[in-house]
């Protein structure tokens, strides 16, 4: 784990301020792979990144780098985006396409064996596999 890097005296209030909002639920997304190390970013927070030599080290790293952006914001008096709210979803999605392509994906499906929804459920999971 990286050395805490000592940062210059803020103002007690902008501290409190800080401090709720680390509270809040944000959004961290965590990339990369155990050779090149990995980068976890806050999805709410433009810019706002950090990485470690291993997911756990870079997620570590994740509230001082938010204090940072949080202070520089509050500073600056720039607006602090709010969390993105907490979303569901069914696994319902509704596609419309070209009869052509229906048809050929209907074979296709027949050849493997399989329904057409699951099928399709295998093309877009490999498809979102290749896109991470």
């Amino acid at each position: 784990m990286r050395e805490s890097k000592p940062r210059l005296s803020i103002p007690p209030e902008v501290a409190v301020e800080v401090e709720k909002y680390l509270q809040q639920p944000y959004h961290k997304v965590v990339s990369g792979n155990a050779v090149e190390g990995f980068l976890v970013e806050v999805m709410e927070l433009p810019g706002c990144m950090t990485d470690g030599l291993t997911e756990a080290e870079a997620l570590a790293n994740m509230p001082e780098a938010m204090a940072a952006w949080l202070e520089t914001a509050l500073l600056d008096g720039a607006p602090i985006p709010a969390p993105f709210p907490e979303r569901t979803y069914s696994g319902k999605v509704i596609v419309r396409m070209a009869s052509s392509l229906h048809e050929h994906l209907a074979q296709q499906a027949e050849r493997e064996g399989v329904s057409l929804n699951q099928w399709l459920v295998t093309l877009l999971a490999q498809g979102a596999g290749a896109a991470r």
